[in-house]
């Protein structure tokens, strides 16, 4: 009679418990909702206030290519075409802007080895998330396209041997933060 009580009790206690484990999630995971477009748009640009105003020119006489250092990865921002050339396209990288191109341009700076959210900018935002590895070089896209009263922008990423094709015609964006 114990033993047949102790199973009851035991049935009964596993009937009530079990919708916990049901809806329980696997360790490490918590119940938030997955990012939505804002969220990665903030991780990647940043607020409004934090965007910064360039004064931009083109170098024509200049031509650098550096190749990465053994520590970092080397970005490669490309803005390859004359399409809405004297608009500016502007990058972030995880919330803080990096610089501007123009049309046919490119500008290149190194970043640390990780998980990154980059942010073109035109009249719109366009988000990528990349994962960048030390020592190896990797080449953005800026696609502009005009519309009817703005220029708007996709990012991609390139492979290197579309990024060095697209590279070896563009030119130095130069630049200056406008205070």
């Amino acid at each position: 009679m114990v033993s047949l009580r102790r199973v009851l009790v035991a049935s009964v206690g596993l009937l009530l418990a079990s919708p916990l484990f049901i809806f329980a999630l696997p360790a490490g995971q918590d119940d938030s909702h997955p990012p939505t477009a804002y969220d990665l748009e903030l991780k990647a640009c940043g607020t409004k206030a934090d965007e910064v105003d360039y004064e931009t020119r083109t170098d024509k006489g200049d031509h650098p290519t550096p190749e990465p250092s053994a520590d970092k990865a080397l970005v490669y921002v490309l803005r390859p075409t004359m399409m809405g050339h004297r608009f500016q396209s502007k990058l972030a990288v995880d919330g803080g802007w990096k610089g501007v191109n123009r049309g046919n341009n490119y500008f290149y700076f190194a970043l640390q080895p990780g998980a990154h959210y980059f942010c073109s900018s035109t009249d719109n935002y366009s988000v990528l998330q990349l994962e960048v590895e030390a020592g190896k070089t990797y080449y953005l896209q800026q696609h502009v396209r005009m519309g009817k009263k703005e220029l708007n922008s996709k990012l991609t990423a390139l492979t290197e041997e579309e990024g060095k094709a697209k590279l070896a015609h563009a030119h130095l964006s130069v630049w200056e933060v406008k205070n």
